[in-house]
């Protein structure tokens, strides 16, 4: 009997081209292969192999992240253009939400200072009923 994987989500389905990759793997593979072997072929001549490894990974690098990264269903490029947006751009709201620890925080402050004004006018009541003159400190 013949069994095939179906995927429990259908957003998880990937086409495979070539070597179990799909088409945009495979095309940045193949880029990755020709910059590598063109930066070694032309910087040989002047650039020893120790650094020469060090500037291909650099230069090999996006493309390997293009072809290859996936994030919540993106694209290397929609991270970018997204991280990019966030850092560059005016946010579009401001924070607004102030959490009930901080209303029940000034609730209470508000009755502690009522009650703290109560206090000194029954003190000036009581000073003054004694003759004394009261005195701020």
């Amino acid at each position: 009997m013949i069994k095939a994987d179906v995927p429990q989500d259908v957003t998880e389905y990937k086409e495979q081209f070539f070597f179990g990759m799909n088409s945009r793997q495979l095309i940045c593979s193949v880029l990755m292969i020709v910059v590598a072997v063109l930066v070694f072929l032309v910087g040989s001549k002047f650039i020893s192999t120790d650094i020469l490894v060090y500037i291909t990974i650099a230069l090999i690098a996006p493309l390997a992240a293009v072809g290859f990264l996936k994030y919540n269903g993106m694209g290397f490029e929609k991270i970018a253009a997204t991280v990019a947006e966030f850092y560059v751009s005016n946010q579009r709201r401001r924070m607004e939400y102030l959490p009930d620890e901080i209303e029940i925080h000034d609730t209470v402050r508000k009755i502690y200072i009522q009650q703290l004004e109560e206090e000194r006018r029954a003190e000036k009541k009581n000073m003054k009923r004694r003759g004394e003159t009261f005195e701020r400190k």
